[in-house]
């Protein structure tokens, strides 16, 4: 079971970021929870800029900005930014889930606390996914750029069909 658990997520993942509009249809369709969209998803996928966070600046000293890690302030300075950056990000995903839920209607969307979640949750995905490169200098820079870019194209596509608001 825990492997179609992560296949689901695996696939999940490339169908949001390889083919959003189709996959966009099958989110809104299919039943959920606020709490398994946060447990079942987001928090392992926002591990990925954890991990390779304490990975490549901690352990091997490798940073975007061209800094060693351990010499700026050793692994577990490392290690404890991480894990606050992790708690902070996703303390801020769930308060941009609420405030989408809230503007839902200003602009005749439903307003529905589950399909808030998953048009936020899935939507961050590429941010999470260019954390595997965010260590590599300049280029995980370019590519944080990209995916911030890509997650408000992923908002744009799928706030019509999760939350229902129209296209006037």
């Amino acid at each position: 079971m825990g492997r179609e658990i992560t296949m689901s997520l695996v696939d999940r993942a490339k169908n949001i970021l390889l083919k959003p509009k189709d996959e966009w249809n099958v989110i809104a369709a299919e039943p959920a929870s606020v709490g398994g969209l946060f447990t079942g998803y987001a928090m392992i996928l926002a591990a990925i800029p954890l991990i390779t966070n304490i990975l490549f600046l901690g352990l091997l000293g490798i940073g975007a900005a061209g800094f060693g890690g351990a010499a700026v302030g050793g692994l577990s300075f490392v290690a404890v930014t991480a894990v606050i950056g992790y708690a902070v990000g996703l303390g801020l995903l769930w308060l941009v889930v609420f405030i989408v839920n809230a503007i839902a209607p200003s602009f005749n969307g439903k307003q529905d606390m589950v399909q808030a979640t998953k048009l936020m949750v899935y939507a961050a995905t590429p941010t999470w996914v260019a954390g595997l490169v965010s260590w590599i200098p300049i280029l995980g820079a370019l590519i944080g750029l990209a995916a911030i870019a890509y997650v408000v194209y992923l908002i744009y596509l799928g706030v019509k069909p999760v939350m229902a608001v129209p296209d006037d």
